[in-house]
């Protein structure tokens, strides 16, 4: 707790990070914002499906409701970790089905309790189909044991695993992560991952900034960090 209330006053307060947009689409992904974090929405004809499931309870209902939706109607939860600023939403969910990677489970019962059981244990490189979506899951071992990035329909929801800083640029969240070397090197990992696979990226999303758009910030990253 100690942790997430130190990121959240530096995240606040640092003006280097792009600004959190909150409502804002990347294709078929929704922003919504909650203080210093994001969860992102995507509707997929009857499914409603939410990566990460927001801080408070507040401003989860807040940004459903702006697109008609109430939490009651979710019905997946994608976790790309389970720290509590991302597992907050869970409880007004019961009737979701929520997935992840299963080293996350222990941080998932840490900081969501009963509420966040993992229903369908996710595996690297799984692809799962929603109406016309595609989701990629893609394992980025380091801020947590399970830190999974999401890839869908060109969109890469980042988590924690990566900021976006005011010029446009990715830069590691290995500050505030369990292994801060396994969590940039994942990062890095990732650029090469995206192209390897052919996966297009037209934006780079992550959860306590805004947002860069393309692959190239990631390359970047990765050409810097591997030298």
């Amino acid at each position: 707790m100690r942790t997430r209330t130190l990121l959240a006053l530096l995240l606040i307060g640092c003006p280097d990070i792009a600004p959190i947009e909150d409502g804002k689409s990347y294709g078929s992904i929704v922003t919504i914002k909650d203080s210093f974090t994001s969860c992102y929405l995507l509707k997929a004809g009857a499914q409603v499906i939410l990566f990460d499931s927001c801080w408070r309870h507040s401003a989860l209902k807040a940004g459903l409701d702006q697109h008609g939706l109430t939490p009651a109607q979710v019905t997946h939860v994608f976790m790309t970790h389970g720290h509590g600023d991302h597992v907050g939403g869970l409880s007004l969910m019961p009737q979701a089905k929520v997935h992840a990677l299963r080293p996350e489970q222990p941080n998932l019962t840490d900081n969501g309790r009963w509420h966040a059981a993992i229903d369908e244990v996710l595996r690297d490189g799984q692809e799962l189909r929603f109406g016309a979506h595609t989701i990629r899951v893609l394992a980025v071992p380091g801020h947590t044991p399970g830190t999974a990035v999401y890839w869908v329909d060109g969109v890469v929801i980042l988590g924690d695993s990566a900021r976006v800083n005011t010029k446009g640029q990715i830069v590691s969240e290995e500050g505030f992560s369990e292994k801060p070397e396994q969590a940039a090197d994942s990062l890095a990992a990732l650029a090469s991952r995206l192209q390897r696979e052919q996966l297009r990226v037209d934006w780079l999303v992550p959860a306590h900034t805004g947002s860069a758009r393309g692959i190239q910030p990631l390359a970047d990253f990765a050409a810097s960090h591997n030298r």
